[in-house]
């Protein structure tokens, strides 16, 4: 076999992404990505296409592809280092995962050399649904699971409101900042933390597939208290990335109450189904109080690390 292994440039875009969807369908993860969506993500400001990313071109052929993306700050005393690779159904079977995978780990090492030198490395990597072959590939290579996240979602079209009143409000431009600090206060005592620098949020909150109107926060004396942030990647289901509430207003039932605006909202402009995603060792408990306002569990994706040094 003959491939050429190049960083990937924008004009790849459309085969990237073309790459990325067959992956995900093939594999049963749920993820979908459009070209538009693509090209945000090739214009991360925290992303160097020409170091951070790589392709593997049979001719034209586009068979695989990788990116690293690291935190900037230690996190549990490590450079921290996500690796992201798919490779083609059609190209599998012939040994490119592995070496896709030795090449990011490469790219990894040397991100984390870079930008945190002299710090032990810790690499992550989705290993994907139960049994799959990914989980395979990183047992094999040293990785060891590190934690399982559960995708739970509503059926819309059968949900039962309750019926309760909520505090909640649509956010405005205003808050972004108020929601960020927030999110970086709600999430300070979860595994993995690090916060969420002011230009990585601009470039999440510009994202096209960005939902404001069926976003909810709880805002008391000018301070987010809560909030659930919407977006939309496949046509139809309004995902709940960041959901989240202040440790000091934890237990006041505030996070119920923007899960509970946001899915009215939802309903209101059409989806069928809202989903978030739940890490199994949240410290508070958010699975049950996915749970407590309709959500159901669909599926469990992996998480595996291997430190490196």
């Amino acid at each position: 076999m003959t491939f050429t292994w190049r960083a990937l440039t924008r004009a790849d875009i459309p085969a990237a992404a073309a790459v990325a969807n067959a992956a995900f369908a093939a594999d049963g993860t749920g993820e979908m990505v459009t070209e538009e969506l693509m090209a945000e993500d090739f214009g991360n400001p925290r992303l160097n296409l020409a170091s951070d990313t790589i392709g593997l071109w049979d001719g034209d052929d586009l068979a695989g592809l990788g990116s690293v993306h690291g935190r900037e700050e230690l996190v549990d005393g490590r450079a921290l280092v996500t690796l992201r690779g798919q490779i083609h159904p059609r190209h599998r079977g012939r040994g490119l995962g592995r070496r896709l995978l030795t090449y990011l780990e490469g790219l990894g090492e040397e991100w984390a050399a870079k930008h945190l030198p002299g710090a032990p490395v810790r690499l992550r990597a989705s290993g994907g649904l139960a049994g799959s072959s990914t989980q395979q590939l990183l047992e094999q290579s040293g990785y060891r699971p590190d934690n399982y996240f559960v995708t739970m979602e509503v059926d819309l079209s059968t949900w039962a409101d309750p019926g309760t009143q909520t505090v909640a409000i649509r956010p405005g431009e205003e808050l972004r900042e108020a929601i960020r600090e927030a999110h970086n206060d709600a999430f300070r005592d979860h595994r993995n933390y690090s916060p969420i620098p002011a230009d990585q949020w601009a470039h999440f909150a510009a994202s096209s597939s960005m939902r404001p109107e069926q976003s909810q926060v709880v805002l008391v004396d000018g301070r987010v208290l809560a909030y659930a942030l919407a977006t939309e990647e496949k046509p139809g289901t309004l995902h709940l990335g960041l959901v989240g509430t202040r440790r000091e207003a934890r237990g006041r039932g505030l996070a119920k109450d923007v899960l509970i605006a946001s899915l009215r909202a939802a309903r209101e402009a059409g989806f069928d189904i809202s989903e978030l995603e739940v890490d199994q060792s949240s410290p508070t408990g958010a699975d049950r109080l996915y749970a407590s306002v309709g959500y159901r569990p669909v599926r469990v994706l992996s998480r595996y690390t291997r430190d490196v040094s």
